[in-house]
């Protein structure tokens, strides 16, 4: 029996983005055919002496700590492997 199959679809960031102060929202994150994202990457804006960052939130705001200051296809790289990771931790544990 085959897994279920999960779709991620990164989308630009439409209406639903959160206001958050020193950020802006560049991309909405859907799983599978949900009419809502399931969250959001953020270009975080620097501090002085410190790089921009990219950050993925969920949709209700709150943090995953998923962060990247190389490039935003970093972070969505990173955003694959916290989806794709939950699903088959259960099966590489038991491996």
């Amino acid at each position: 029996m085959s897994a279920a199959r999960c779709v991620l679809r990164f989308r630009s960031a439409g209406n639903v983005g959160l206001a958050v102060s020193g950020g802006r929202t560049l991309v909405d994150l859907y799983i599978n055919d949900a009419p809502t994202p399931a969250g959001h990457i953020r270009w975080l804006e620097p501090v002085p002496g410190t790089p921009g960052r990219w950050a993925y939130v969920l949709a209700d705001g709150r943090a995953t700590g998923l962060q990247s200051v190389l490039c935003r296809q970093d972070i969505e790289g990173m955003v694959a492997e916290y989806y794709f990771g939950a699903m088959t931790a259960d099966r590489q544990r038991s491996a």
